[in-house]
């Protein structure tokens, strides 16, 4: 099988595959065995044909803990990227949250927390980047869903240090191609 194409993240320069996988409502299935037999096909096949990025969210109600049983079974933490967000108010809650992330997933260092949706970011970016500095995550980014938002998302990434973006961007939304990307 050919391995799919990676990009090198700018700021490091490791390769990551230019696919990944989102759990968001698939991977919250709870304890479902046959649809749990069903999401470790796709996790072997996304491995096996290069991938590693899973995304996932505490908003995905049980999805983070789906992923971490599977990879956990299938041996294959090594294998994935795991990217999750954090979006809550407060620094002990912001904590919190990333704490359950961590458990959830059955591991003790995540790839790359965003701060989604930049709710309370500058509070959730201390800890990000004191976690970062521990080796407990590899990579800081932010994330919006809305074209208004990237006025903001623009300011952050000129003024701080995010080595990812998450945005709206497609054939009809392309509003991000006038700033967000010459400045990521």
């Amino acid at each position: 099988m050919e391995k799919m194409q990676t990009r090198p993240i700018p700021k490091t320069g490791e390769a990551l595959p230019v696919i990944g996988l989102g759990t968001w409502q698939a991977f919250d299935i709870g304890n479902n065995k046959s649809a749990r037999a069903e999401r470790t096909a796709v996790l072997q096949k996304l491995f096996d044909a290069g991938g590693s990025m899973i995304d996932s969210s505490p908003m995905y109600g049980r999805a983070e803990g789906v992923v971490g049983d599977l990879l956990t079974e299938m041996q294959a933490h090594d294998k994935a990227f795991l990217a999750t967000k954090v979006w809550i108010w407060g620094e002990d809650a912001g904590i919190e949250q990333m704490n359950e992330s961590f458990r959830r997933f059955r591991t003790d260092r995540i790839d790359l927390m965003q701060i989604h949706n930049l709710v309370d970011w500058r509070t959730q970016l201390r800890t990000i980047r004191a976690w970062k500095d521990e080796g407990r995550l590899r990579y800081i980014g932010i994330t919006h869903y809305t074209e208004a938002a990237l006025v903001d998302l623009a300011d952050v990434i000129r003024n701080e240090e995010i080595d990812f973006v998450q945005l709206p961007y497609s054939i009809g939304v392309r509003d991000a191609e006038l700033e967000i990307l010459p400045l990521a």
